[in-house]
Parts: C-alpha cells; structure tokens; sequence
C-alpha cells in the first residue's frame, strides 16, 4: 500500500478524532446543564405547587404539577440519551472505525466512502457522516460482498454498485496499528489476528470479523423464527447478540431494549456474555434463565431440583437403585409423546373439570349442575380452567346471597307477626333473622367456596396414579413420580410438564410487551420447555441458536430442528446453518470433528497450531502432576485463561483441593457463579457455551462413555480455542477408535 494511503488515512482518522472529541465536549455539557436544569425544576416546583399536596381540588395547581413532571421526564430523557452517546464516543476514541469501503452506485460518478464502526458519527450541522454504524444497510456489503458488484437493500428497495475499494484498520488508542485492502477471506490478516488472541476475558463484540454466514443470520428479516444451526465456534451466540444490536437499530421506533429477552443456560453464561450489548451500545437488554421464571411463575411449597442436580444424577449415580427408572422418565418427560400427552390430559380437564352438583334449599333450586356446565363451557370460555371455575364460584355465591336476602327478608316479616316475638326490638328481630337463615345456608356456601380449589400438584399426580389412562410399560415412570411427590419434591424433569399444567390450568402470565426473544444453547431445552416459551411469548419473534451436537444431556434434548418448527406453528420461519468453526485451530477442530463422525476437514478454518495432547496415566496424581507441569509452560507461553473440566461436581471439587495447592485457580460449580478469569476448574455441564486458551479435560474415575456421552465429550472438548490437554486414566475412551492416530499426539 502506498505511503500517500497511509498519509491520508492517518489524516481522516485525526479529523474523526477531533469530531468525536467535540460531541463527547458537547454531550458532557448537556449531562452537566441536566444536573442544574433538575434542582432548578425542584425548587420551582416546590415554590409553585405547594398547594398542590393539601388541596386535590385545585385544578390550576395539578396542572402546573403535571407540567413540571412532564418537564423533569424530558430532561431525564435527554440526560439518558447524552449519557448513552457519552459511552460510545468514549469507547470510539479508542477505535473509531475497523473498515473503509468505496462504492459507485448505478447512474453516478461519484464515490462515496464509508467509515464503518461500531456508532454513528455525524456532524449535525454540515451533515458530514464521519462513521456509519455497523448495522447500517450500506454498511452490509462490507461483510456480504468482495470487490467488484455490490447491492445493499434499504426500506425504499434495492441499491446496485460497485464496490471499488475494501479496506480493513486496526486502531488502538486513537492510533492507527495497520491497515490493508483485502477481499472477504476466511483466513485474512484481521480474522487471524482476532481468533489467535490470547483470551482471558468475557465474550466481546466481533462486528470487524464477522463472516458473510453470520451476517446473514444477523441482518435477517421478516421472520417470526430464525434458527441458527451450526457447529461449536461457529459464533452462534455472538450472531444472536448482535442480531440483538441489529433489530433494536433496525426496528428502533417498535422495539426497544427492555423488549427484548435473552434466555440463557445459567447465570455463569449470562455473566461471560454480559459485555456484548453495552459494548454495541445497546445497554439494559434483559437476561434469564428458564429455571428462575420457572419458580418465579410456580412458587410451590416444595423443593425443586435444577439442571445441575439432573446432570449430577446422570453423570455420578450410575449405580443407584432408581437410576434406570429416572432416566426413563427424563426420556418420556422431555418426548414429543409425552407433551401430547399433557395436551390432551388438559383437554379433558377443561371438558369436565369438575364434579358440577345442584345447589338447592328447602325444595328451592338456586342453580342447577347443568346450568353451571353451560356457564362454564359457553359464556367464561374466554378464561383458563381454574380463572372460569372461580368465576363460576362467585356466580354460585352471588345466587346464593340473592336467596339468603330473599330468606332474611321473609323470616324477618314471619317474626314481626310472631306474637312471641311482640316484646323484641326490630333490630333485635333483624339478628335472629340473619343469623338464623346464615346458619342455614352455610353449608351451601361451604360448598360453593370449593368450586375451583384446584391443587396443581395434585392435578399432576393424576396423570400418574391410574385416574388418567397411563401407558402399562411407563407404569414404573408413573410410580417413581408419584414416589418423589410424595417427598415434596419437583425434578428438574417435572418442572416443565407441572409449568405447562399450571399455564393451562391457571393461564400463563403471557409477556406480551416483549417483541424479540433469544434462545441459546437450544439443543438443551425440551418440547414442553420450548412449548412453556412459546406460550409465554406470544407476540414476539424468535432467534433460537443451537447445536444438536452439543447436548449436554443426552436423554433430555430438543431432539432436532424438525421438533422446532413443528412446536412454532408457522409459516414464517428461516433456518440458517453455519458450517464453519472460528473457535478452535485447525487441529483441535479437525479432533473434535471425529468425536461426533464428521469427516475432519468439515469446517475447518485456516489457522495452524498443535494437536490435541493425550495422555494415559495411571493415577490421579499422575493426572495433577502432568496439568500442573502443563499449566506452567502454558503460561510461560503467554496463555491465561485455562480451564481444567472434570466430568462431575465430585471430581471437580477433588481435583481442585489439590490443583490449588499448586497454583491459584477457581472452583466453578454453581451455575449461579460469574465467568471466572485465569485458571478454573469445572463440571462438564458448567462449560457449555464457554471458550478458553487451553483446556484440560480429564477422564478419570468416572470416564466418559457409551454413545450418549459422545456429544457431551465433544462439548467440552471443542471449549479450547488454542490447546487441548487430555487425560484419561488406564485407557482411552471408546470415541478414540474413530479419531485417526494422526489427528492427535499420545504423549
């Protein structure tokens, strides 16, 4: 590249500097005016308005109160919109753009260059763009095209060109650390740079690296379902977090960042992703788990287990009494049979949910059963079960005190002509005359206040204990539950199929504000979850991300992307599957290809390092020694995030208590727990969706096995970005015969 380029660029880069350095002068004064716009607007206020508080009637004072109110919301509108472009100017003076594309459009001669970052940055008065943002339309043919014929389509239609230049920077600190012209590569120089970092931080954003696949799940449009299929690495989490970025720009006058929800596995991940959107400029995007709405919503007086305790089971209690029988009803719980099933269970209690009986006194009917069904089934039809049978209850009970009026009234006329009666006060009558027909009637209301007392743990229980046709071959499923509800406790595999009941039952607390929702980790929910989700969310669109591959838990998964479309119900669906893996070097990529029978060079990127490591030992301290040995010469190389992954909680809290004699380290085995930087040590399930420069994954006394574990070894396996450490005690596992010899070293 000419040094002229390098010149000029360096210029341009001076002037969007000096341009972002003079919005940041202006943004800071209007966040300073805010602070003494706001005492002023108090002082006047409580100046003005003192009438306000003591006289509710003065008209002319509550409005003057409300005009200061709407003047106080105005102004925090506007200190929080400079507060936000405060953050992202700051965070562009130290990289204000990472490309340059130059385009011809169609019927012009004038080319326009196009700064792109991670903001806008215009000049309000000369109207000059000094950057577009990322998720601009023009901006897409960064990612999308190579030199030669461009297009990018805008709300107005289709823009044709040609794309004359493309231009990659890095900048640090406002400096310009290189730049050179380039073609939409896999292996160029910046997606080289990027993936070969050392890495000891939360995930960040990756808009100057992403691919043409991506951005294509990115920018997608028009869908009430996008599902991202692809393998571990391929970016499927950076992809739904700034499609996040992308719609809340896109659709910025329709949705806003509160609705917007991202459904994560656990907190941990929650925590590793929780810089992607501020980074984006796009702060306050809630975040969640499946289990916490599932106790928010149940609230029950009992215990209920997570996905860590059914993972725990499967992984550590082999052995148990009842371990065959649960894993048979974690399989039908989490069945496609099995949410039919619950489906048609609830039909039928909607049909006939209650044992409806004539209400009638002294040969005086109030309502009969039939009317009561007719109420039911044709006039509250427009509430759930147990809202209509309350509704019905109130009705019963309205008729009822209709009748006891009736009574009093005609018991009170008998007793004023009731000579017996001659030397008591009215008020005294009135008494006797109420107290007698309440007693009367109590019975009736008793029994009226049932009508809908519906328990949902019992109503659960029924699917089980013989009053709901039950399959014969599941009957041992059937007593095993019954046996843990009868001990207050609610499985991890019970709380979607009892969430489900509770929603039909009882109505779902449906979040109808909420526009955008993002699934991650997909492949680990099952039908009745994403059945629970869906319904849940009845307005909004959907970005579900996953990979089948990568379950964690091989008898409760989603089961495949068929399953998917077919629970969505709709016509407007994209699917998009990613093919390559950006995470792993080549070898480590090709490695855990062979885990799952994909042919090794599937997805392979362009970026060299060493082969998986394997190594036999013959004890456990053997097995601590080599990491020990290893952790050392990784670090010495430059790496700093490390994470050694043991099968179970057990192993990890044994092979942490002496690994942290030796070096410092953390203990990672609660899902609730941060993203830990440096070196951790964790359960297999805790590692899903995280990434590290160099992994250990131990197989040791309780080895990986059977070809339900296959997937879950290649989980986390395919966590190491850099280097991967095996270590198995006494033999290999059995995946070992499909991986070539040459695929890894056995040390």
């Amino acid at each position: 590249m000419e040094d002229k380029d390098r010149v000029y660029e360096e210029k341009r880069l001076a002037r969007t500097l000096d341009e972002i350095e003079r919005q940041l002068r202006q943004m800071t004064a209007i966040e300073r005016a805010f602070v003494n716009n706001m005492r002023t607007t108090y002082k006047n206020m409580w100046e003005d308005v003192e009438a306000a508080p003591n006289d509710m009637q003065d008209m002319d004072q509550l409005v003057l109160a409300k005009m200061y109110l709407d003047e106080m919301r105005n102004l925090e509108t506007t200190y929080e919109s400079a507060r936000q472009r405060i953050i992202q100017l700051r965070k562009m003076k130290n990289s204000p753009y990472f490309a340059r594309i130059d385009f011809v459009e169609d019927g012009s001669h004038e080319t326009e260059q196009i700064y792109i970052g991670i903001a806008m940055v215009q000049n309000e008065e000369t109207l000059e763009i000094f950057v577009y943002d990322w998720r601009a339309p023009i901006s897409s043919m960064f990612y999308d095209y190579d030199r030669g014929r461009a297009g990018f389509d805008t709300p107005a239609g289709r823009v044709e060109g040609e794309l004359v230049l493309k231009r990659q920077f890095r900048i640090e600190n406002g400096k310009m650390k290189f730049m050179f012209d380039s073609d939409i590569k896999i292996d160029d120089d910046i997606l080289q740079e990027v993936l070969g970092q050392s890495k000891d931080e939360k995930m960040k954003t990756i808009v100057a690296s992403i691919q043409r696949e991506q951005n294509k799940a990115i920018r997608d449009e028009g869908h009430k379902l996008l599902i991202v299929e692809g393998p571990a690495g391929s970016g499927k989490t950076s992809i739904a977090l700034h499609r996040v970025a992308f719609l809340l720009y896109r659709y910025r006058n329709s949705i806003s960042n509160d609705s917007v929800i991202i459904l994560s596995p656990n907190e941990i991940f929650n925590d590793y992703i929780s810089e992607v959107l501020p980074e984006l400029g796009e702060e306050n995007v809630r975040q969640a788990t499946f289990m916490a709405f599932a106790k928010g919503f149940l609230r029950l007086n009992m215990v209920m287990t997570d996905l860590n305790e059914q993972m725990e089971y499967i992984l550590s209690a082999g052995k148990s009494k009842d371990y065959n029988v649960r894993i048979k009803s974690m399989k039908y719980k989490s069945s496609v049979e099995f949410l039919k099933k619950l489906r048609e269970y609830t039909d039928r209690l909607n049909r006939d949910p209650w044992k409806f009986e004539d209400f009638e006194i002294n040969n005086t009917l109030i309502i009969s059963a039939d009317e009561q069904k007719e109420l039911f089934l044709k006039e509250y039809t427009y509430l759930p079960m147990v809202p209509r049978l309350k509704k019905l209850r109130n009705r019963v009970l309205f008729l009822i005190k209709q009748h006891e009026y009736k009574q009093i009234a005609m018991l009170y006329e008998k007793l004023n002509k009731d000579p017996i009666m001659a030397d008591r006060s009215a008020h005294e009558k009135k008494k006797i005359a109420v107290r007698t027909v309440l007693k009367q009637f109590r019975p009736l209301r008793e029994k009226a206040r049932h009508i809908g007392n519906i328990s949902l743990i019992d109503t659960y229980r029924k699917m089980f204990d013989g009053t709901f046709d039950f399959d014969r071959e599941l009957y041992d499923v059937a007593e095993f539950t019954l046996k843990q509800l009868d001990n207050s406790l609610l499985l991890y595999e019970d709380v979607a199929p009892v969430l489900f009941l509770k929603g039909r039952l009882f109505g779902i607390p449906m979040k109808n504000n909420i526009r955008h929702i993002v699934v991650d980790e997909a492949q680990d929910y099952t039908p009745i979850q994403m059945e629970v989700i869906r319904e849940l969310f009845p307005e909004g669109s959907f970005t579900v991300v996953g990979d089948l591959n990568q379950s964690v838990n091989p008898y409760a998964n989603i089961g495949s992307t068929d399953t998917l479309k077919e629970l969505f119900r709709s016509d407007s669906i994209s699917h998009i599957r990613l093919t390559k893996s950006y995470r792993s070097t080549r070898e480590i990529t090709r490695f855990v290809n062979h885990i799952t029978g994909t042919d090794g060079d599937t997805g392979v990127i362009n970026r060299a390092g060493e082969l998986p490591a394997v190594r036999v030992v013959q004890s456990v301290d053997e097995c601590l020694q080599g990491i020990r040995e290893d952790i050392t010469e990784m670090s010495s190389k430059g790496f700093r995030s490390m994470a050694v992954i043991t099968k179970n909680r057990s192993e990890a809290e044994m092979v942490h208590g002496i690994l942290s004699k030796w070096v410092k380290c953390n203990l990672v085995v609660r899902s609730e727990a941060v993203f830990p930087r440096g070196i951790s040590v964790m359960p297999s399930y805790l590692s899903k969706g995280l990434e590290f420069d160099v992994v250990f994954v131990l197989n040791l006394d309780n080895p990986y096995s059977g070809r339900e574990e296959a997937n879950l070894f290649y989980t986390v396996c395919s966590r190491a970005l850099h280097r991967l450490f095996i270590y198995s005690l006494d033999r290999l596992p059995d995946y070992f015969d499909g991986i070539p010899g040459d695929a890894y070293v056995l040390r």
